[in-house]
C-alpha cells in the first residue's frame, strides 16, 4: 500500500467510534474536517490541503474501511457502514485532537457523512460544504432511466449476498480505473501519487467490502434517516459546488439542498465529479472565504 501522506501533515492514529481512523493533520487556525469519497482515499485532497492549512488546522481521515483506517465486517442491517456511524468516527477523532466544534468540507460519499454528522450533531458543525452531493434519498428518488444508466453503480454495489465483491474483485484496479475516468471531465489525469494510492488500497479484499456495504448502507439505512429527517432543515450555513459534468449533469445543485438546509449557498464548476483534484484552486478559493466567513 502507498504512503497516503501530503507534504507538511503528519499521520495521526487517531479513536473513532469503536475502532481506529488514520488521519493525515497539519496547519494552524479553527479546525476544518475534509472527508473524502468513493472509490477513494484522503489523498483527494492533496491539491487542495496545503493552502487551507495556511488558515485551518486540517483534519483529513480516511474514512472507516478505506485507505489506512480499520475495516471491520458489514453488519447484516448495514449499519456498520451507515453514515450515521462514520458521522461518530468524526466526532471522536476530532475530540481526541481536543475540538468539540469544527467546520467539514466533504465530496462524495464523505459528504453525506458530513451532512449525516450535522443533522445527528448539530451542536458539533459551524459550517458545511458538499462536493457534488445532494441527499441520498433524494437520489434513490430521482433513480428514473437516465439515472439508472449513468449513475449505475449505486444499484450495483448495493446488491446482497457478494456479487460486488466477486464482480469488483476479479480485476479491482481496472474497476477504479474505469470509475475514475469515467466520472472525470475527457482527458483529466489524476495526480500520480492520488492514484497510486486508490489503487493500492482497491488490490484490499476488505476495502471492496467495505465499498460494497456502505452502498448497502446507502439503499437501507441511510435512506431510511433521510426520510426521518425530510422536512426538517439544517441550521448551518452550507455550501455547495457540483461539476457541470458532475453527478448532477447539468441540474441545479442548489434547488435539492434548499429543502434541507436553511442556508444555501454555491455554485457550478467546470468539471467533472472529483472536484477536490479536477478544480482545486475554485475548492481553496471557495473554502478559504466561506469557512473564514465566521471568524
Amino acid at each position: 500500500m502507498s504512503a497516503g501522506l501530503i507534504e507538511g501533515f503528519q499521520q495521526r492514529r487517531l479513536p473513532g467510534d469503536g475502532l481506529e481512523i488514520d488521519a493525515l493533520v497539519g496547519g494552524n487556525g479553527p479546525p476544518l474536517l475534509l472527508l473524502h469519497g468513493w472509490p477513494q482515499t484522503r489523498m483527494c485532497w492533496s491539491r487542495v490541503a496545503p493552502a487551507l492549512a495556511a488558515h485551518f488546522t486540517v483534519v483529513i481521515p480516511d474514512l472507516r474501511g478505506y485507505g489506512r483506517s480499520d475495516k471491520p465486517e458489514g453488519s447484516a442491517d448495514h449499519e456498520t457502514y451507515s453514515k450515521r456511524a462514520m458521522a461518530r468516527d468524526q466526532i471522536a477523532t476530532m475530540r481526541a485532537l481536543g475540538f468539540e466544534r469544527f467546520d467539514v468540507g466533504a465530496h462524495d460519499r464523505g459528504a453525506r457523512v458530513a451532512y449525516r454528522l450535522a443533522f445527528d450533531h448539530p451542536e458539533t458543525v459551524t459550517r458545511l460544504a458538499s462536493l457534488d452531493v445532494i441527499p441520498t434519498a433524494d437520489m434513490w428518488a430521482r433513480m428514473g432511466a437516465k439515472e439508472a444508466v449513468s449513475a449505475w453503480h449505486w444499484s450495483m454495489l448495493a446488491q446482497p449476498d457478494g456479487l460486488a465483491e466477486k464482480l469488483v474483485g476479479g480485476d479491482p484496479e481496472w474497476f477504479v480505473r474505469y470509475i475514475l475516468a469515467h466520472q472525470s471531465a475527457p482527458g483529466f489525469v489524476f495526480p500520480q501519487d492520488n492514484l497510486a494510492d486508490y489503487l493500492a488500497c482497491a488490490r484490499d479484499p476488505r476495502s471492496i467490502h467495505t465499498w460494497a456495504e456502505d452502498y448497502r448502507a446507502g439503499w437501507t439505512i441511510d435512506r431510511e434517516l433521510d426520510e426521518k429527517n425530510r422536512g426538517w432543515k439544517l441550521d448551518v450555513p452550507l455550501l455547495m459546488l457540483w461539476g457541470e459534468r458532475g453527478t448532477l449533469k447539468g441540474r441545479d445543485g442548489l434547488e435539492p439542498w434548499r429543502a434541507w438546509a436553511e442556508q444555501v449557498e454555491g455554485e457550478a464548476l467546470p468539471c467533472g465529479h472529483f472536484i477536490p483534484e479536477e478544480a482545486p484552486d475554485a475548492v481553496i478559493a471557495h473554502f478559504t472565504r466561506f469557512f473564514g466567513a465566521a471568524r
